[in-house]
């Protein structure tokens, strides 16, 4: 009984031992050289300082969403302090009033029609599958 499948010969077992440890020494090495560049790539990447000279567009750009962001709850605080205000609920008050003296149909409307009811229940049964099979397609299982 043999060692080794029958017809298949063995590549190793033909070189000689100084060549198989140079064959392993040069994989060692590149393997060595490779680590080492991603090891600088890896610095690199998570270097802030250096990702920002490279890349200063982002930082502007990062910044303005900042700002756009902030004002934007700036500015929906100071509405919402504002709508407290004793004049400004004068105010709508006195629009609210007036809208219901020129059209009194629409102050209190009743339940919604029928065929209204329906739509909506068809238009959230469709949003619902929409975004069920878009979900199944972007999180393949």
């Amino acid at each position: 009984m043999g060692s080794g499948t029958t017809g298949v010969e063995n590549p190793v077992a033909d070189k000689p031992a100084r060549e198989i440890e140079r064959e392993i020494e040069d994989v060692r090495t590149r393997l060595d050289k490779s680590l080492a560049e991603l090891d600088r790539r890896r610095h690199e990447l998570t270097d802030v300082k250096l990702q920002i000279q490279r890349h200063p567009e982002v930082l502007y750009i990062a910044g303005g969403v900042a700002v756009l962001l902030l004002g934007g709850v700036y500015l929906a605080v100071r509405r919402a302090q504002k709508r407290e205000e004793p004049m400004e609920k004068a105010r709508r008050f006195r629009r609210a009033t007036h809208r219901a003296i020129e059209h009194p149909e629409k102050v209190a409307r009743g339940d919604a029609p029928v065929w209204e009811k329906i739509m909506a229940s068809v238009g959230t049964t469709v949003a619902v599958a929409v975004t069920k099979r878009l979900l199944d397609r972007a999180m393949p299982r």
